[in-house]
């Protein structure tokens, strides 16, 4: 009964949570409910942007990392994760500063290109909430699963659920405070038991482990680089890493969300760098040489009765030392949270599209603010509903590859969208030529190039890199400027209050 309990005590206290958030913020209009009244303070936006960027994959992607490149996976995956937000800050800077009263990047999108180009990344952002919500009830349902012996279908689907239960009563004020409740938890959690695995298994076994995996060619988990920080695997793991969460933070409006909330740009950037770098940054790094290593290191190996896929590394790595003691309960509540606060975050986000961009503009012009929210909360229970039902038939999928593979799909509109903001040359022509172009190269690369270990490497590089030199070269043979003055000018549907900062 321990998983149940688990679930439906946080149930609980997230729906409690988010009811009295609701409560005492009742009466605000669209801006209120999608961008917390543009007030939220440093302090809380840090813990939510930590939080929010541990996925279930950090720990457990990262794990599987470990397990399949060495002690260069987790450092790999880390550095490869952490540079978006590199990109993401400045960009975000730029947009507050050039267009102050936006609220989701789409309407900046619109304003830039038009509305046909906003509708195509209306699906990329809607498609990037299926798939990282999906991912989190994956992480979720296979630790619950491999835990506590609960139902896979019932231990991925139900999380969603409460997911879309409490974001939907309070909007992105509600996960914000429940991101800050969690933050404490998740980050006590992690630091007690990291010691805890060390100190069972040895460091001296662990490492002697790794050693025979390098040089026992024997060992069914041989990989002559298990102990090379520099592998060449791994770092080229890193790139894909990177391709991959540059769709991720990008397309996510979630952070935008906690972005244009943040009450003046001087927190928003000095949050986003401690979130990320300070308190995010060593999580990956520790779970990919902890729980990878450690796998690897008591010989666990797939197919041979220890683990049914490489994701479950982390979960049977703490199966292995704390059995079902408290240590399993512990891990598994900070999985369950860190796949609550993230899917928090992107469900946050698509809530806002779905007011903001959606509703007034394609099937009611005339809504009113009220009816936009109501709109948004109903849409925020609806794609929760969907992908409960939909998380059900993934049981026994790897997420590091289903990562690896989101990767082609939305690294191909991030040259567009930063284009767009910095040069006043690229027209909308070649805006959806560069997304198209570098999405069908990136899947031709992934499905034609016969050998596995580089298809997805080259693929992700080529939609990424491919609509940056379409945007080049088209963009030279343009004569059309836009007017950044419009950005400037723009009013949104809803009221807003900006105070320049």
């Amino acid at each position: 009964m321990t998983g149940y309990i688990i679930m439906a005590v946080f149930a609980i206290v997230c729906l409690s949570v988010s009811s009295f958030v609701a409560k005492r913020y009742s009466g605000g209009g669209v801006d209120d409910f999608v961008a917390a009244g543009r007030s939220i303070p440093f302090g809380l936006v840090t813990a939510s942007v930590m939080v929010s960027w541990v996925w279930t994959i950090t720990i457990i992607g990262s794990a599987e990392a470990g397990f399949n490149y060495g002690v260069s996976g987790g450092m790999n995956y880390a550095w490869g994760a952490a540079i978006p937000f590199f990109v993401f800050i400045p960009l975000v800077l730029t947009l507050r500063r050039k267009m102050p009263k936006c609220t989701t990047f789409v309407e900046f999108i619109k304003a830039r290109y038009g509305s046909k180009v906003s509708q195509i990344f209306i699906v990329f952002a809607l498609a990037l909430t299926f798939y990282i919500l999906l991912s989190q009830g994956v992480g979720m349902g296979v630790v619950f699963s491999t835990l506590f012996h609960m139902p896979y279908k019932f231990a991925a689907a139900v999380p969603l659920i409460i997911i879309a239960m409490y974001t939907a009563k309070a909007g992105l004020r509600g996960s914000i405070v429940n991101d800050v409740i969690m933050f404490f938890v998740i980050a006590l959690i992690f630091i007690i038991t990291v010691p805890l695995v060390l100190k069972t298994l040895g460091m001296e076994t662990i490492y002697n482990g790794l050693k025979d995996v390098a040089t026992n060619v024997s060992n069914v988990n041989h990989n002559k680089d298990a102990l090379n920080m520099l592998s060449g695997t791994g770092f080229r793991y890193g790139i894909v890493s990177m391709v991959v969460c540059m769709g991720q933070v990008l397309l996510d409006q979630g952070y935008y969300s906690k972005a244009v909330a943040t009450v003046s740009k001087k927190s928003l950037l000095v949050s986003y760098i401690i979130g990320t770098v300070v308190a995010w940054l060593p999580i990956p790094i520790i779970s990919g040489v902890v729980y990878g290593g450690a796998a690897l290191g008591v010989g666990a190996s797939v197919g041979g009765g220890q683990l049914a896929t490489t994701s479950d590394v982390a979960p049977y790595i703490m199966q292995l030392v704390f059995g079902g003691g408290i240590g399993s309960i512990m891990f598994a509540l900070m999985i369950f949270m860190t796949g609550l606060t993230t899917g928090g975050d992107i469900l946050s986000g698509a809530q806002a599209i779905c007011t903001v961009d959606i509703y007034k503009k394609y099937v009611n012009k005339n809504a009113t603010e009220k009816e936009q929210t109501r709109f948004g909360r109903r849409m925020t229970i609806v794609i929760g509903l969907i992908m409960a039902v939909v998380v059900m038939y993934l049981e026994g999928k790897s997420i590091l590859s289903l990562d690896i593979f989101s990767g082609i799909i939305f690294a191909a509109p991030c040259a567009a969208f930063i284009a767009g903001l910095i040069w006043d040359k690229v027209s909308n022509k070649v805006a959806v030529a560069s997304i198209f172009i570098g999405l069908a190269t990136g899947m031709i690369a992934y499905f034609v190039i016969p050998d596995d270990n580089i298809n997805y490497f080259v693929g992700n590089v080529c939609s990424l890199c491919v609509p940056i030199l379409v945007i080049m070269i088209g963009s030279f043979f343009t004569k059309e400027r836009f007017d950044f003055d419009i950005l400037k000018k723009y009013e949104p549907d809803h009221l807003v209050n900006v105070v320049e900062d």
